[in-house]
């Protein structure tokens, strides 16, 4: 056997234990994936195949930029109790109503993670859903559902929303507008689509009556703000990032760059000491992409993934049949497993198959299936893990 296909094998074998250990739960996932990476270059330096130099030549330092920047003004602004003002508000519009609760929370908790995160959405909305739940003494359980599935869908419909759709943005070259442009509109859909299912399994739930209304309606969502002054401060910041996101192709500069001056402007109104500050920053995260990217990289390496690619493209030379067939398999690997390292493992694919078919339909079809997979199943994404924890 010839030493090149011995070191795929090995480097192959490697990927898959890495991976197993993530999705595992036995290890910390940056651990798993920093002993990924230990093995990994360990085997690389072994068969002389790859170095570490080699595989941090893959990391996307750009995605790590992105996500250290909103990590940064997120945290800072969920200090300021925006969030749980705009909350407040929402359900004294909808009058104690539960099916008007259940549709302004839904609403909110999508364009929300169009912005942030879908884990730190859901650990912004679900205590204050469950708080006006018991007031009102009505099941939280249809709205925490409805809360957790849209917030993987509204984190689909932007490039800052998930982070699969930041790394899919650096790797494809698409910008801000791209995403608004092809994915936006399905997110609408799914957005109505699911909130016409949630009315129709709920349909005794939305019919009760609730209690303690006059409470809800006494409840004054000023009280919950705790710095109005720098809260205004980064609204304007936020503002002017989505300008900048949105010119990007006419001004050339970068998301991350954009991401992180934004992040140290707020730093900078904040006042707060950096280490204070950088506390919302998950650092575990960081690493975790890092170490993906590395693992991915010595696949690319050794030429697994050309390979992959190659075999994806014989099953049609029809970009759109190829495009369906990575939705499902994405989508499905998604519904079971963290879909950050899914989208990690087929980037390097998916680039090299769209230059084959000359077509972008298949990055959409990429993050159409990571960011809507993870609702097949509780476990599918950790915003449903987190629902289910809090519930």
């Amino acid at each position: 056997m010839e030493e090149t296909d011995f070191s795929q094998i090995i480097t192959v074998a490697i990927f898959v234990i890495s991976y197993i250990l993530i999705f595992s739960g036995r290890l910390e996932r940056s651990a798993a994936a920093l002993l990924g990476l230990f093995m990994m270059v360990s085997a690389g330096y072994i068969f002389g195949s790859f170095g570490f130099e080699d595989l941090i030549e893959h990391v996307d330092w750009n995605v790590v930029i992105l996500l250290f920047g909103m990590m940064t003004y997120v945290g800072l602004m969920a200090k300021t109790g925006f969030f749980k003002y705009i909350g407040i508000e929402a359900i004294k519009l909808s009058r104690g109503k539960p099916w008007l609760i259940f549709l302004y929370l839904s609403l909110i908790t999508t364009f929300v993670s169009m912005i942030i995160d879908n884990v730190t959405t859901i650990l912004l909305v679900i205590p204050l859903t469950v708080e006006i739940a018991d007031m009102l003494d009505i099941n939280p359980v249809p709205v925490m559902l409805g809360e957790a599935i849209l917030s993987n869908v509204g984190g689909v419909g932007t490039m800052i929303g998930d982070p699969p759709n930041i790394m899919i943005a650096f790797a494809s070259g698409y910008t801000f507008n791209d995403f608004i442009i092809h994915l936006f509109p399905p997110v609408m859909v799914a957005l109505f689509i699911s909130a016409l299912l949630g009315r129709v399994v709920y349909r005794r739930w939305v019919k009760k009556e609730p209690k303690n209304v006059e409470e809800i309606m006494e409840l004054k969502a000023s009280r919950y703000i705790r710095n109005k002054k720098k809260m205004r401060y980064y609204l304007f910041i936020l503002l002017g990032m989505i300008v900048l996101f949105a010119t990007e192709s006419y001004t050339g500069i970068s998301s991350a760059f954009i991401a992180l001056a934004g992040g140290i402007t707020a730093l900078i109104v904040s006042s707060e000491q950096p280490k204070d500050a950088f506390k919302a920053v998950e650092w575990p995260t960081l690493v975790f992409f890092i170490s993906l990217f590395s693992l991915v990289g010595a696949l690319q390496e050794t030429g697994v993934l050309n390979e992959l690619a190659n075999g994806i493209a014989s099953i049609s030379p029809n970009v759109l049949i190829t495009s369906i067939v990575i939705l499902w398999i994405a989508g499905l690997s998604s519904s079971f497993v963290d879909n950050i390292p899914i989208t990690a493992a087929f980037i390097p694919v998916v680039s090299s198959l769209s230059g084959d078919y000359g077509s972008g339909l298949l990055w959409w079809a990429l993050a159409m299936g990571v960011g809507m997979g993870g609702n097949i199943t509780p476990v599918g994404s950790s915003a449903g893990v987190v629902t289910v924890s809090l519930s």
